[in-house]
């Protein structure tokens, strides 16, 4: 009888959770949760859809960090997912714990995952890039966050992987720790940016709206790593200002402005101080495609002065 209990309550919380995964509202996915937690308390999947909902932080934590007590019983979590759900649910506890602005918790968790990622390299299932290439911002974004900049250049010299993270966490930490070299050091570092996502400074200052569904999952990528990152470019107000020039550059160059916005635009580049090389460099370029435009401003050394 007890068994036939148990396979029950399995086929439910099967139900329950495919119930949640085809709602939008917050109020029927918590309670779809709690109805889950009431049939099996360590269900893995029910506390960290929990987790994920709550506004209180320390709540979710605290639900995250059962999860993962949890994780190793095959009737908590299919031993096939639990790999996978070990290094999100530290992702999860990290990011939680950087919002709350306890960085040392935070990098302690991105450690945990990614020399959890490290020692399984031969798992293609844990390594979906998507993924991998998240972990690893939000480890440069807690870096960022703490002021580590030589930890940072250390780190990405290391690093193998060509990420936006790590592209912006070298950007950063490059511009704070060059002085008056600053814009000569990091005007490859910022062609580096372009180049892996070109829409991406454009979403952190808020030049492009969000995607919708008609738009390639790719931008929604690109958006919601402008969402983890869109203060870093602000640490100083000369980086941001340089960084502000920068893209408006290239979105005049690449034609990302329309014609309402360019006269905006261009005003803005002049108070930047960049307004007799955008007039240059417009009557160099031969074409607007982005690889070209980018090329072109790194040859002619654009933003070094």
């Amino acid at each position: 009888m007890a068994r036939k209990s148990t396979t029950d309550n399995k086929k439910r919380i099967e139900q329950l959770l495919m119930m949640a995964w085809n709602t939008n509202s917050v109020a029927r996915i918590l309670a779809i949760a709690n109805q889950i937690l009431e049939l099996n308390p360590d269900c893995v999947e029910a506390l960290v859809l929990k987790g994920d909902h709550l506004d209180d932080s320390n709540e979710s934590i605290e639900l995250f960090k059962r999860a993962l007590n949890a994780i190793d019983d095959p009737n908590n979590c299919d031993p096939f997912d639990r790999d996978i759900v070990f290094l999100t649910v530290n992702q999860r506890i990290a990011f939680a714990y950087l919002g709350l602005g306890e960085l040392d918790k935070a990098f302690e968790y991105c450690e945990v995952a990614l020399k959890f990622e490290e020692e399984h390299q031969d798992n293609e299932y844990l390594h979906d890039e998507t993924n991998s290439a998240m972990m690893k911002a939000l480890y440069y974004r807690v870096l960022i966050e703490r002021r580590d900049w030589s930890r940072i250049l250390s780190d990405s010299m290391r690093d193998p992987d060509e990420t936006l993270g790590r592209a912006f966490a070298k950007l950063i930490a490059a511009w704070c720790m060059s002085g008056d070299n600053a814009k000569t050091v990091c005007a490859g570092l910022f062609w580096d940016i372009l180049t892996i996502a070109p829409d991406v400074p454009f979403y952190i200052l808020g030049y492009m709206d969000e995607p919708d569904e008609s738009d390639p999952p790719e931008a929604n990528e690109d958006f919601h790593f402008s969402l983890m990152y869109y203060d870093t470019v602000a640490v100083t107000d000369e980086l941001f200002n340089w960084f502000s020039r920068g893209t408006i550059l290239f979105g005049l160059l690449s034609g990302r402005f329309d014609s309402k916005e360019q006269d905006y635009m261009i005003d803005a580049i002049d108070k930047l101080g960049g307004f007799e090389e955008y007039e240059r460099m417009k009557e160099i370029l031969l074409s607007t495609e982005d690889s070209v435009v980018i090329e072109t401003l790194a040859a002619n050394k654009c933003l070094t002065e």
